[in-house]
């Protein structure tokens, strides 16, 4: 009895030890975070660039060796040429990095000179060579002598009417519009009176004015109150014409 005493004694501490070992098996440390438990909020995507863009200004734009105004010219680019876009630096509010047919390089992406947008032209040759860009959704209808209306989806116009002096246009003011104001606008560096309407639901507004000795335009507006203003501005941007000898 004294032998199995002292054995059992003997066992107790071993025993203890395997149960401490057993327990800590049972109980495993949970592990660290790995990626796999990502934010459910992933960062957004850079936003793509446009794949093209068109000159709008008159005289077109210079095309730069690098994104200033301070670099080397490469070429000038025509209103109305499509070029393909592979670049931008916010830098002097902002160039488009451009690839053509015979040049690369820099042009400004100041929205009065380029446009991302697929502009398009119409010309006339009545009763001088002049030519105006619209944007897209808008097409145009020629209606008589000297006469093109351009109009959108909604119903909204713009109507150039040219003459070869302001005594052969029609009255600007519409059928029974009451004047509301006057400003001055720039049309191809010609200064003209912008005469606008009294309207609840639109932006009504006529210019007329001799573009040189032998044009004259008439260009009346219909268009939405609360943007007519900057669309109007848009076409009036992208008018050319020969200027004539003073």
């Amino acid at each position: 009895m004294g032998k199995v005493h002292r054995s059992l004694r003997f066992l107790a501490p071993t025993l203890l030890l395997l149960v401490m070992i057993l327990a800590g098996c049972s109980s495993p440390t949970k592990p660290a975070s790995t990626s796999s438990h990502r934010s459910p909020h992933p960062s957004p995507s850079a936003t793509p660039l446009p794949t093209t863009l068109t000159v709008i200004a008159p005289l077109g734009v210079n095309l730069r060796s690098s994104p200033s105004t301070s670099a080397s010219v490469v070429q000038v680019i025509a209103q109305g040429v499509t070029l393909s876009i592979v670049g931008h630096n916010s830098v002097e509010g902002g160039w488009w990095q451009v690839k053509g047919s015979t040049a690369s390089g820099w042009v400004t992406a100041q929205t009065k000179y380029t446009s991302t947008e697929a502009f398009q032209t119409f010309s006339s040759a009545a009763p001088v060579a002049w030519s105006v860009m619209y944007p897209p959704g808008w097409t145009f209808a020629q209606q008589g002598s000297g006469t093109v209306v351009f109009s959108d989806t909604g119903g909204e116009t713009i109507t150039f009417v040219a003459a070869s002096t302001t005594a052969q246009l029609p009255a600007a003011a519409p059928t029974g519009a009451t004047q509301s104001g006057a400003a001055a606008v720039e049309v191809f560096g010609v200064t003209a009176p912008l005469v606008t309407y009294a309207s609840t639901t639109s932006f009504l507004a006529s210019i007329e004015f001799q573009a040189q000795p032998a044009l004259a335009f008439l260009i009346k507006a219909q268009l939405p109150s609360k943007t007519g203003g900057a669309t109007l501005n848009l076409f009036l941007e992208t008018v050319f014409f020969t200027p004539g000898a003073t």
